[in-house]
């Protein structure tokens, strides 16, 4: 797949992104990157280019199962972001590649004294290439700043399944939606031109709680799932299953799911505990594996 365009990175500033004053402002800050290509070579997915820098760590892929499917962990040595930081990925999915990128543990965004810490997610799946995105949530100290934007990029019959969750605050500390600011974009961009975008800042106080269910909830995920050739039937039935789940746990989740202007599904969940948060991610992720690959999820073993 020759697509020059696909390997620069997308620098259209953010309505919400702040800049420094000046070149200098933030000299001492970290600024990591990390650049991947992925190719499928006899029945595997390989990296053919990897290069990255601190904070970014990526191992090398495992093979978990019998699909060729490369799993590779994405690692902060550092423990987390503090303001100031930035953070970019670039990973290119050649066609027919399949690739899992998670983490091992939760993304920690640490106090922010001025500048926010900022994070750019750029992912470009070639046609019939699967690229899923499962990472631990986000947790956001108090006094934190974050900025995240994730930008895909699918060519036709390319997979995306996509997961962002976003805890309160380290809530064993009492740290309950007490972060300064949060802002955060995904957008997918298909072949054809049609696009979905999502996009937020939360930013809660005392007096003017960010979110009216607060005090009842803990954890937020949206799971985004996206194809343009599975075919109508298909994320009918997906849709039917993804509903069962959630109804079969009220009372310890609320959520629900939707066809979004694309082809594919989004569906939202709010809990009040991270195990309630997993369970149910496990469920609704095993459920679209085996609806659109007949393939069950891998044996993750993050801890």
């Amino acid at each position: 797949m020759h697509r020059q365009h696909g390997l620069q990175a997308d620098t259209t500033p953010l309505p919400f992104q702040s800049r420094p004053s000046s070149k200098t402002e933030r000299s001492h800050f970290q600024k990591g990157e990390l650049f991947l290509e992925c190719t499928k070579r006899n029945g595997k997915t390989v990296f053919t280019r990897s290069r990255c820098s601190y904070p970014w760590y990526v191992f090398q892929p495992l093979y978990l199962d019998h699909t060729g499917c490369a799993v590779t962990f994405l690692t902060n040595p550092s423990g987390g972001l503090a303001g100031g930081d930035t953070c970019s990925l670039l990973a290119t999915l050649e066609k027919n590649s399949h690739v899992l990128f998670t983490t091992p543990s939760a993304t920690k965004v640490y106090r922010t004294l001025q500048e926010p810490a900022v994070q750019s997610i750029e992912l470009n799946v070639g046609a019939n290439a699967r690229c899923e995105w499962m990472p631990e949530p986000t947790i956001p100290f108090a006094g934190s700043s974050f900025e995240q934007t994730i930008t895909v990029r699918l060519e036709t019959g390319a997979s995306l399944l996509l997961w962002d969750a976003l805890a309160a605050g380290r809530i064993v500390r009492g740290e309950r939606w007490k972060f300064s600011s949060y802002a955060n974009r995904i957008k997918v961009l298909l072949a054809d031109g049609r696009s979905l975008e999502e996009r937020y800042r939360l930013s809660p106080d005392d007096d003017n709680p960010c979110l009216p269910f607060n005090q009842a909830w803990n954890y937020t995920g949206s799971f985004f799932i996206v194809n343009d050739q599975v075919p109508s039937s298909t994320w009918e039935r997906i849709k039917q299953d993804v509903t069962t789940v959630i109804e079969n746990h009220t009372g310890k989740v609320l959520g629900g799911v939707s066809e979004p202007s694309i082809p594919g599904l989004v569906v939202k969940l709010l809990t009040r505990s991270a195990p309630d948060l997993n369970a149910v991610l496990e469920q609704l992720w095993q459920i679209t594996r085996l609806h659109l690959w007949n393939t069950a999820i891998p044996p993750l073993r993050r801890y």
